[in-house]
């Protein structure tokens, strides 16, 4: 018996055989074309196939997940026709160098640009961009057309992998499948997300190379990271019963959906979704997200050749506001930093990111563009109840510097005599070490402060907590960390403003009593662990907690090295 561990993304049980699914690797011509008016037209052609065949995969995709969950694919077709992209492989064209080369790099570039922010969402996009030139080479290449049945094998499998893009995922027949596990991958690739959807266990950044269990039985615990390979007898009896404990749990999970989320002690703490799309919309509310707690806004803003317009902006706002009537949309405004794909705006690439030019900084650098977003707000929040937040405040300087400038947005929509709500709460993202130590004074100047737990981490603890080579070392749970999260709410409701807490570790519901017992006011969480939190909330009573400081996640401490 062997036991490989990684990152579960999606929950259950699996137990069956591995399938080591190997993708063929493209192997990208170089050379120097004679006509480069051929070869344009050549890859214009390619284009318009591979379009077609993006269309085939969201029709395939629609008959096992919902449409919303299907549009992945109509966004692989937006990213081929991204005007960025057709720039970036025309002028390597009119170079004389060959459509396949000029699609490789481009695509390469673009995930780059992705896979260099500091943001789980973003990140998993590379993927996308990967998958969608893929389709495109492999016609420019004269490779076939989308293969939908890619398992050869009798019974249903669990397939292996090194990595799987999204037109894997779904192009697997579902009868053969039983889950999936590979040493690639991220929580919020559209894979895992359709892995989620479609309820299938799985497992990623697995170390051990997958392609040497091939063929041999194993057990994926979706919810612990986990993959028994062989097992014995023992440990196949211990994994039938948990699945059928799994299958009774998520029966349970759906009838949460309309119960409030209390303690048995009526300790009420709201729970909102974090989202990054309108998409994202449908899928909070199916979870019974009692508003928004966080929408990501810098979304619209990137890899595109100049910012949208107020007008767009508005939109976009005002139908989310709509979409939660009576309820609080807390809308950040654009997390901008290097890498991101905002070529408008002077933002130089940078060796790390994550500490240097982004967030508030760059708002502020350029207020026409700060103020044009403080514009589209506050318009849309005539139309419910908006709060904004500000990302990666350092100082109190800056909090002034916004509300001087949300006072003349205002002054100009009166003379213009655009209606607007009076009642707009304006929030700080308190994500570094030198906010947290002045939260005290920050909590004074603004209506409510939002922990994010990522940021905070890694800035306290130096590491990214995607480095690999730093897993033994990355404790989420740092007593340091625990200090500066009581610190921070114990400041905020000493001077009566609310605190929402957002990040990885909140969806890990073996803390949600610690937190309930530091008195947060609200967890945000994305819509697929809303429901697993607020099961935990109602099954928590918290009137003899009184744990002290020390205390808090000892049960799920990452050990030492």
């Amino acid at each position: 018996m062997r036991e490989l561990i990684g990152k579960g993304v999606s929950g259950g049980i699996a137990i069956g055989k591995l399938y080591f699914f190997k993708k063929s690797i493209l192997d990208i011509p170089d050379y120097e074309v004679d006509d480069v008016g051929l070869e344009l037209a050549r890859y214009h052609a390619g284009m318009e196939m591979a379009k077609e065949q993006l269309k085939t995969i969201y029709d395939n995709a629609c008959e096992k997940v919902t449409k919303k969950e299907s549009v992945i694919f109509q966004t692989h077709i937006l990213i081929l026709e991204d005007s960025k992209f057709v720039e970036l492989v025309e002028n390597a064209i009119k170079k004389r160098k060959n459509a396949e080369l000029a699609v490789f790099n481009a695509s390469k570039k673009l995930a780059d640009m992705f896979r260099a922010i500091d943001d789980d969402y973003f990140r998993a996009r590379c993927n996308d961009i990967i998958d969608a030139a893929q389709i495109l080479l492999q016609i420019l290449q004269n490779k076939g057309s989308v293969n939908t049945n890619l398992i050869n094998a009798n019974d249903p499998v669990i397939v292996a992998a090194a990595d799987l893009l999204p037109s894997d995922t779904i192009s697997f027949e579902e009868d053969h499948l039983l889950g999936f596990v590979t040493n690639g991958g991220s929580q919020n690739s559209h894979t895992s997300i359709l892995a989620r959807t479609m309820g299938l266990p799985s497992v990623i950044q697995i170390h051990e190379p997958l392609g040497s269990f091939s063929g041999q039985t194993a057990i994926i615990d979706g919810q612990l990271g986990k993959v028994i390979v062989d097992p014995d007898i023992n440990t196949m009896a211990l994994y039938n019963a948990k699945r059928d404990r799994y299958v009774k749990q998520q029966q349970r999970l759906k009838k949460q959906v309309g119960l409030p989320s209390e303690t048995r002690n009526k300790q009420y703490i709201r729970l909102s979704a974090d989202i990054g799309r309108i998409e994202d919309i449908e899928k909070a509310k199916a979870n019974d997200a009692e508003g928004i707690g966080l929408f990501r806004s810098e979304l619209l803003f990137m890899n595109r050749e100049k910012a949208p317009d107020e007008n767009e902006q508005f939109e976009t706002y005002k139908t989310i506001i709509r979409a939660f009537p009576g309820k609080n949309v807390t809308i950040a405004t654009a997390n901008c930093g290097s890498g991101k794909g905002m070529d408008y705006l002077d933002i130089p690439n940078e060796k790390n990111p994550a500490l240097g030019f982004k967030g508030i900084r760059i708002s502020l650098e350029n207020p026409e563009f700060f103020r044009t977003q403080l514009r589209a707000l506050y318009r849309a929040s005539n139309f419910g109840n908006l709060s904004i937040l500000l990302p990666m405040i350092s100082s109190m300087e800056e909090i002034d510097y916004v509300k001087r400038e949300i006072g003349k947005i205002k002054n100009g929509l009166r003379l213009k005599g655009e209606s607007f709500s009076e009642n707009v709460r304006l929030g700080v993202v308190i994500e570094t070490p030198a906010a947290a130590i002045i939260s005290d004074e920050i909590s004074k100047e603004v209506d409510f402060l939002t922990i994010n737990t990522n940021n905070l981490i890694q800035y306290t603890l130096a590491m990214d907590r995607e480095n690999q080579k730093l897993t033994d070392f990355y404790r989420p749970y740092h007593p340091a960390i625990r200090k500066l999260v009581k610190l921070i709410i114990d400041n905020a409701h000493d001077n009566n403003k609310t605190v929402s807490i957002y990040g990885e570790v909140v969806a890990d519901s073996a803390i949600t009593k610690n937190i309930l017992e530091l008195k947060a006011d609200e967890i945000v969480l994305r819509p697929a662990n809303l429901l697993k939190i607020k099961a935990k909330v109602r099954e928590i009573d918290t009137s003899n907690s009184g744990k002290i400081l020390g205390e808090m996640f000892e049960s799920v401490r990452i050990p030492n090295p």
